[in-house]
């Protein structure tokens, strides 16, 4: 295989009037590397220019400064590992490489956007998408002004972006897609902030062929969302005005996201996600009214009576049991869930996430007699269980 587009990458890299920012991601098919993603940028030390290595994986990164003849060596041995994606931002310019599943680098240069060089030294590590350079994406929704400087009164909106691009790529799913589409649905996208972010993330930082849809009952914000894209002239994202139950994909989505979508809709997304096999589920619930309301009606287990008598304390407990059941419901349907904090939005204080990766067969009986045992226990029927009759009537009978 020709090399030529290493030595293209590492020019670009070394070009120290132009180089501003490179970001190398995936894994080539066939190969293995401890690393999800490298982040390479200038920075000016004490001692003058540094190329800063940033290198991240599923649970930390790793970040150290290099000048000179160790810049250089690094920047070799970095060129060695199977990345399979390379983006490079110059003053003039992108370039795109990504590796196909025949190992052939696929190459793509953009002088539509440029960008400049900035050097400082700064939490830059802590971002996923940098908040230091003039950003198309970032403008058309509204972030950041067009000098490339994050408003005030967008910066909670950024933080919670970045975390939540965070807590994506730490599943360590991303990179399993290679060549292959990844088909997104962002469920209730609303405002759609995360669905764009989704997308430019997965599209123009990890290189990857991006299917994305998102859905919501607001026709008139979804009008608005499309003109963004039409702005962006981007090609893989799309939004459809539909109830979460009532959508039907023309190929299941591999990544279902509901982020802070309300009661019950939050419930439609995962079973929609389980009924289509989808690899990766992430929702973030918001209000949770549905088991309160059966709460309120079921005799109180003897034990809570003094918890359940404070309208505060019963409300926090309906949250725990409801993403309980929901936790309970994708495990025993052959997901390994994670519960994580994550960045509240501007409408709701909730702050949790469940995160579900499909990893095993459906019906494991310990996970089935936990479930019963919770559900008997409380006298209540929880929403997604309906929704998953037809898929849970073998494994609950």
């Amino acid at each position: 295989m020709s090399h030529d587009y290493l030595y293209l990458i590492k020019n670009h890299i070394l070009d120290e009037a132009s180089f501003v920012r490179a970001t190398f991601s995936g894994t080539q098919r066939g190969q293995t590397m401890p690393w999800l993603k490298l982040v390479i940028r200038p920075v000016m030390l004490k001692n003058g220019r540094n190329l800063q290595f940033s290198y991240f994986d599923a649970k930390k990164d790793i970040t150290k400064n290099y000048a000179g003849d160790e810049a250089l060596e690094q920047l070799e041995q970095a060129l060695t590992l199977p990345f399979a994606n390379y983006t490079v931002q110059t003053t003039n310019g992108d370039v795109q490489v990504r590796i196909t599943k025949k190992g052939k680098p696929f190459i793509s240069q953009s002088k539509s956007q440029s960008h400049e060089v900035e050097l400082s030294h700064d939490r830059e590590k802590a971002f996923v998408l940098p908040a230091n350079a003039p950003d198309p994406y970032l403008q058309a929704v509204g972030i950041m002004t067009n000098d490339g400087k994050i408003k005030a009164n967008m910066q909670s909106k950024f933080k919670q972006i970045n975390e939540f691009l965070k807590l994506l790529t730490q599943t360590g799913e991303l990179e399993k897609f290679g060549d292959s589409p990844v088909r997104v649905l962002d469920c209730g996208c609303g405002n759609a902030y995360l669905t764009f972010a989704a997308y430019h993330y997965l599209t123009h930082t990890l290189g990857l062929q991006v299917e994305m849809t998102g859905i919501d009952v607001n026709h008139s914000l979804l009008a608005s969302h499309m003109e963004k894209i039409a702005s962006l002239g981007w090609t893989g994202l799309d939004f459809q005005p539909t109830k979460i139950i009532d959508f039907q994909p023309i190929n299941p989505p591999d990544i279902v996201l509901a982020l802070h979508a309300c009661d019950t809709a939050t419930d439609e997304a995962i079973a929609q996600g389980i009924k289509w096999g989808s690899k990766l589920i992430v929702c973030a619930p918001c209000c949770q009214h549905n088991l309160q309301d059966q709460l309120e009606k079921a005799p109180t287990p003897p034990a809570f009576a003094p918890m359940l008598r404070y309208g505060l304390l019963h409300e926090r407990l309906g949250d725990v049991l409801t993403d309980s059941f929901r936790v309970l419901l994708l495990r025993l349907m052959g997901y390994h869930v994670d519960v994580i904090e994550f960045v509240s939005s501007d409408h709701t204080p909730k702050n949790l996430m469940i995160r579900a990766v499909k990893s095993s067969k459906a019906g494991d009986p310990r996970l089935v007699s936990e479930y019963q045992s919770l559900r008997d226990f409380w006298l209540v029927t929880p929403y997604l269980e309906r929704l998953l009759e037809n898929e849970l009537q073998i494994t609950l009978s």
